[in-house]
């Protein structure tokens, strides 16, 4: 199963899999999938895709299979079997409300590049002759396919055990807003605690000790004001807690190896468990469901593949290649050379 994870370049290219789908083009379909054509032209620019991004860890798209097989035939077989995928899951998110957000597109984008380098992954887009702008709906896609996955591995999961791993992690789906006065000895959190719960105290009483007393190097600019952050962030002892509180309630003196701190909760924003149980399901989980379902689209006769690039495989999910094809007829459409007028899927 193709799928986007962004320590892992590879992954990003088989995200990369659909850069042409939305341009029209007379070309002949190399194959057909839920209702529309996936043209030979398109498969020839995503094969250039493939081929650049590959490039970037000196990897070739696709596996030769056998002697009278090409690199460039393999690269097509690899880059369809990407397409189809890719069309199937969007295909599902359109009729079942599955969608991704430009910020979440954005920041797959900006953690790639800072790990290959913006500049280098420019350079190869450019040098196979696509586009930044082609990136960003590819790792739309990507990410849009991710979701699918999710939403289709609901469908299978112990949905107990996810509700209590979701208990065990509530940290990581809490995002806290709060106020902290940090200060050296247990004492000297005691005396603070006593004076921001004093009749009467408000919460600027409590930024103005803050930044009086509390040895945070920040609280000098942000009087002990904190961002908003995931609570997991925070020292363990620190979170459980600000966790404990309610909006509006001030912790006891809770201690961390940066000192003791008296905590004022502002705000407390969990995640559903509805909104995030599809991010609790396995990555093994996920790979199972789509690959079963993509199977049952093939057997619903969802995908139809030109015999001259080779079969669809459920097993893989790959496009492989039908032995008797002749070479020529999965040659790289990128240049000159055409598929042999005559070329005979078997023979």
């Amino acid at each position: 199963m193709l799928r986007l994870r962004w320590l892992v370049p590879l992954a990003l290219m088989s995200a990369l899999a659909a850069t042409a789908c939305g341009s029209a083009t007379t070309a002949p379909a190399a194959a057909h999938v839920v209702g529309t054509d996936v043209t030979d032209d398109q498969l020839a620019t995503t094969a250039n895709v493939f081929k650049a991004l590959f490039g970037l860890q000196h990897a070739a798209c696709g596996t030769p299979d056998g002697a009278t097989d090409t690199a460039d035939a393999a690269c097509n077989r690899y880059s369809l079997g990407a397409l189809i995928q890719f069309r199937l899951a969007e295909a599902y998110a359109g009729q079942h409300g599955v969608a991704v957000t430009d910020a979440d597109v954005q920041n797959a984008i900006d953690g790639f590049e800072s790990q290959v380098g913006k500049d280098t992954v420019e350079a190869q887009l450019a040098a196979n002759g696509v586009s930044h702008d082609d990136l960003t709906e590819l790792v739309r896609l990507s990410l849009v396919e991710d979701a699918v996955s999710k939403r289709l591995a609901l469908g299978t999961a112990d949905q107990a055990k996810l509700r209590a791993e979701y208990e065990q992690n509530l940290a990581q789906y809490t995002t806290l807003t709060a106020d902290h006065i940090l200060v050296k000895t247990k004492a000297e959190a005691e005396q603070v605690y006593r004076e921001v719960t004093a009749p009467g105290a408000t919460r600027s009483d409590f930024l103005a000790l803050a930044k009086r007393v509390s040895i945070d190097p920040s609280a000098k600019q942000n009087s002990g004001a904190l961002p908003p952050s995931p609570a997991s962030q925070y020292a363990a002892p620190f979170a459980q807690a600000a966790l404990a509180l309610s909006p509006g309630e001030i912790s006891k003196p809770v201690q961390t190896q940066s000192g003791w701190h008296v905590i004022h909760l502002v705000a407390k924003d969990v995640k559903p468990f509805d909104e995030v149980a599809g991010d609790l399901t396995s990555q093994q989980d996920r790979t199972t469901a789509f690959g079963a379902w993509v199977g049952e689209q093939d057997q619903a006769g969802q995908i139809d593949v030109n015999p001259s690039f080779g079969r669809f495989d459920p097993t893989t999910l790959q496009v492989v290649r039908i032995a008797s094809t002749d070479a020529s007829a999965t040659a790289s459409r990128t240049g000159s050379s055409s598929p042999s007028a005559g070329a005979s899927p078997s023979g």
